[in-house]
This record gives structure tokens, C-alpha cells and sequence, in this order.
């Protein structure tokens, strides 16, 4: 019998929620359709379960897991390779990997590494890469780093499409307004001085820290700064928001390696809603090509006012475009399509591992 160990630290608080559906399921990354496989014993790790003193665990994060998932996570990883056929990392790649084994790791990975994660002691130092099983990459770019290092493949990620169906609001809002939100990645500055140059309302979901001293009136800020960001808003709430919004905002900060926004923009195109997105960032879906959104020059106020204007004046072109947004995300973003991508994967993967 083979075996898979996954290691999917923020999916153990959560998976009770997803199987009752107050939780996205794509955050399941495919965990659950691996249970499918023939032949195929599938085990979620439980690193939260481990009992260690706080300080030595936050001063151990400090100086060797620095750049990884933490203490815990490594050592649930490396406990599960000794039983195991392959483990699968959905927080990345791990700083433990040559006490593995060679050939026994398979990561996902997000962005080519940058130097603080290089050394050593760093889950992405050369050797570590070579001794994977494989990489599962969410961009064509990431594939092109990591496919010298051991097989890469590119994935396209999914969205729940039944949290986020794409149904109408259950109440309709007071007056239109746009809908931004997100942590990380985020030019909100930039945003914010677009607002100053149209009269339609923004409603900004962000961290405190991204979040000026003065507002104009027409923007609301909802501060989602604590861990998880659901604190700050459940996904009801949110998901009517999104029903209720003339469009989706998604203002980056520029980054050519990062995947910043790619479950903002997800979650609103399985809303049936445009997508305005600042022209960064390397994911391979490009609202304005696709025909369901517009990409805006970096630090581009202008850019972003004439947009949000021109959707508050046409309405037929808001319900164009978010009609394409919701046809590509049922066609190529689906929760089952990943899943038989990433079962299928796994399962070559396991025969030429025997």
C-alpha cells in the first residue's frame, strides 16, 4: 500500500469548517480528491497537535525555520517520510528535506526563491530543491525556475464554486460601490487616490497597516488585520459583498514574481463580477485579454479612476464582462478540473516511485 502524508498546517483549524461549507474548499488545495486513488492511503498530518514550549519553539522559528513553515511543520514532514511514500507539502518546501530521503517531497511553490531563502539552512537552497520528488507550480514562470531541479508541472489553481456561485445579493446595497480586498501585494495607496478622483464608493477590506490617516468619504475601510483575516469579515458576509459590488479591485504593488490577488480574483470572477487589476505580478490569467476585466498601469490613479467610472456609467458593459469572468472560472477553474489534475499527477508520480 502506498501511503501520501500531507503537510497542510492551515487546513487542520480549518477543515471542519470546509466540510460544512463555511470555508472555501479550494483552500482544501486537492488534499481530499488524493483519498481517491487506487491502492493509495492518504493521512493529513496534525503539526498543531505538537506539544512544544512556546519560547524554544518562537527562538528555534527565529534561527533555522526562519524561511519555512515552523518547527512543528518540519517536524511532523520528517516524521512522516519514514512512513510514507511521498509527503506533500502545500506550505512549500522544507528546511528537514536531506533527512528525508531523496525523492520524497512534493511542494508547491509560488515564486522563483529570493536570497533570504537561498542559504544553507533555507528550504530553498540548491541541494534541497534537487532532492525533491516534484514541484507543483501555480504560474508558467515558477515552472521555468524549478524544472531543473526535479519534474515541475503547472497547475492552475480552483474556486469554490459553491461558496461563490455567482448568485445574485439577497439584499441589494443602499448604492453601487466596488469591492477591494486583500492583505498582502496591495498598492491601496494608489487606490485611494483614485478615489479622490471619482464619486462612486470603494470599500477597501485591508490591514491597518496599509491604511492611511485620512479617508476620502467616499472609501470604507474594514480592517481585517488579525489572523484569520474571517475575523474581520465571515464568509457570508463577504460573499454577499461580492454579489452586491459593481466590480472587483485588485490594486498590486508591482511585484513580477508574486501571485498576490490570485483568490481575489478568483473568488470575484466565480462571482460573475469585472476585474480591475494593476498590470503586475505573473499569473497566467489576464483579466483584460480574456475579456473580463482591464489591467492598470502601476501607480496610476487615473488609470484606475477612468475604470471604475466607466463601469459606474455602464451597466450592460458590468454585466458583460461579469458574465465572461463567470464562464472562464466554471470552464477552467473548478474545483473538480484541479482535482483530477492533481490526482492524476500523484498518481504517475507514485509509479515511477516503486
Amino acid at each position: 500500500m502506498r501511503k501520501i502524508c500531507i503537510l497542510h498546517p492551515y487546513l487542520e483549524e480549518r477543515i471542519h469548517e470546509i466540510e460544512k461549507g463555511l470555508y472555501p474548499r479550494h483552500h482544501l488545495w486537492g488534499t481530499k480528491a488524493l483519498s481517491s486513488l487506487k491502492n493509495v492511503e492518504v493521512e493529513l498530518l496534525q503539526s498543531d497537535s505538537m506539544k512544544l514550549n512556546p519560547f524554544f519553539e518562537k527562538l528555534v522559528n527565529r534561527l533555522l525555520f526562519r524561511n519555512s513553515p515552523g518547527i512543528k511543520a518540519e517536524l511532523s514532514a520528517l516524521r512522516a517520510s519514514h512512513r510514507s511514500t511521498l509527503v506533500y507539502s502545500v506550505c512549500g518546501p522544507l528546511s528537514l528535506l536531506p533527512f528525508f530521503g531523496k525523492g520524497k517531497l512534493v511542494s508547491w511553490v509560488f515564486r522563483k526563491p529570493n536570497k533570504s531563502t537561498t542559504g544553507v539552512f533555507a528550504p530553498y537552497s540548491k541541494d534541497k530543491l534537487n532532492r525533491h520528488a516534484a514541484f507543483l507550480c501555480l504560474t508558467e514562470k515558477c515552472k521555468d525556475f524549478f524544472l531543473p531541479h526535479a519534474p515541475s508541472t503547472f497547475m492552475r489553481w480552483c474556486v469554490d464554486m459553491q461558496i461563490f456561485n455567482g448568485n445574485p445579493p439577497t439584499k441589494e446595497a443602499l448604492k453601487p460601490f466596488f469591492l477591494a480586498t486583500g492583505k498582502t501585494g496591495r498598492d491601496y495607496e494608489t487606490l485611494i487616490e483614485a478615489a479622490k478622483l471619482t464619486t462612486s464608493e470603494i470599500r477597501i477590506i485591508g490591514p491597518k497597516n496599509r491604511k492611511p490617516l485620512s479617508l476620502p468619504p467616499n472609501v470604507l475601510w474594514l480592517d481585517s488585520s488579525t489572523t484569520p483575516a474571517d475575523k474581520a469579515i465571515d464568509y457570508p458576509t463577504l460573499r454577499e459583498w461580492y454579489a452586491q459590488c459593481t466590480a472587483i479591485l485588485i490594486p498590486l504593488d508591482g511585484d513580477e514574481d508574486d501571485t498576490c490577488g490570485y483568490t481575489n480574483l478568483l473568488e470575484g470572477m466565480a462571482m460573475r463580477k469585472p476585474v480591475i487589476m494593476t498590470r503586475s505580478g505573473c499569473l497566467d490569467l489576464n483579466p483584460e485579454s480574456r475579456g473580463f476585466g482591464f489591467l492598470i498601469s502601476k501607480k496610476s490613479p487615473i488609470g484606475w479612476s477612468e475604470k471604475i467610472n466607466l463601469l459606474a456609467r455602464r451597466k450592460n458593459l458590468v454585466a458583460e464582462l461579469g458574465a465572461k469572468s463567470r464562464k472562464i472560472a466554471e470552464e477552467e477553474f473548478s474545483e473538480n478540473r484541479f482535482d483530477a489534475e492533481l490526482s492524476t499527477f500523484f498518481d504517475n508520480l507514485l509509479h515511477k516511485t516503486r
